[in-house]
């Protein structure tokens, strides 16, 4: 927490600059006088303060700063050590704030996603301070606001590992997710496993372990322009189709859709790992080139298959 002190310090102090150069007239204040946190920093609490053109904003930026914070604080505690990761050590500052910077850039909402900063309101300020300042020479009206965070050691450790057990989590998900796109075994299944990985491409804010699960996803999107269909005739009127991925048999719940120059009753029902194809021929032709064609919808794209049949 001495670290943590130092830096909010260090912060504090860019972010007040104009405190100390008295170059504005306060006009209002919360108290007769500043509180003795307002311009220290102390074992246990996050001091954040900004200064806006309104109240409300001000307060908002100051809330901001304590989820920033308390997002270095905690990872800065955390080693990542998947091979997709950036390796992360507290002794390795810059690496940390770029990160942050990479997460914090996308919005408070993206920023709420994470489990520890969901709790962080207003409602829990220590304590708070404001003055209304007026610029001595433009005659601008601004607002300072600082907020008193409570942070303890304890709950600092606690939110470290409750962030490395989600970290390895998610990590473990698109891992398991890279490794059973060669077993996928049905047409659903592949959007079933980008939904599953959707929590963790929005998880990672870290741009590389990010474009890891993106590239995870964008392959397994790629997958059904991988898939062809094969068939052979089952006797008079039916035929049997079956559908590969990478030469690998998969299955498939939805039935295409089927057409015909001449065939009627034209039927696709599931049988075992393939589909039978049914349909009546007794007003097709002889000397003609008969066909069925069929027409699977795949994620983002379509499969058409035909095969032709003779009249005897």
């Amino acid at each position: 927490m001495k670290r943590i002190g130092i830096t909010v310090a260090l912060l504090f102090c860019m972010g007040t600059g104009s405190l100390f150069a008295q170059a504005y007239k306060v006009v209002e204040k919360s108290d007769k006088k500043a509180p003795v946190w307002y311009e220290s920093a102390e074992s246990g609490y996050i001091v954040a303060s900004a200064e806006t053109g309104s109240m409300e904003e001000a307060r908002q930026q100051c809330l901001e700063s304590v989820k920033r914070q308390i997002i270095q604080a905690v990872a800065q505690n955390v080693e990542f050590s998947d091979s997709h990761t950036v390796k992360q050590t507290s002794g390795n500052g810059d690496r940390i704030t770029e990160f942050v910077d990479q997460y914090m850039a996308e919005g408070s909402t993206r920023a709420a996603s994470l489990p520890f900063i969901k709790g962080i309101s207003l409602s829990k300020v220590d304590g708070s301070y404001w003055e209304k300042r007026r610029d001595k020479k433009s005659g601008k009206i601004t607002y300072a606001y600082a907020i008193r965070y409570p942070f303890p050691e304890s709950e600092h450790k606690a939110l470290v590992r409750q962030f490395e057990e989600q970290d390895r989590a998610m990590e473990d998900l698109i891992k398991k997710m890279e490794e059973h796109i060669s077993d996928i075994s049905s047409v659903e299944e592949i959007d079933q496993c980008i939904t599953k990985m959707r929590p963790a491409v929005e998880y990672f804010f870290d741009k590389t372990r990010r474009e890891w699960a993106e590239g995870v996803v964008q392959n397994y999107r790629k997958l059904p322009t991988f898939i062809t269909a094969e068939g052979k005739s089952d006797g008079k009127d039916a035929y049997i189709v079956s559908l590969f991925i990478k030469g690998k048999k998969i299955t498939t719940a939805a039935m295409p859709k089927l057409t015909s120059n001449c065939a009627s009753q034209l039927k696709a029902v599931p049988c075992g790992e393939d589909i039978l194809i049914t349909y009546n021929s007794e007003d097709c032709l002889e000397d003609e080139e008969n066909f069925v064609e069929l027409t699977f919808k795949m994620p983002g794209k379509s499969l058409k298959h035909k095969f032709y049949f003779q009249v005897k």
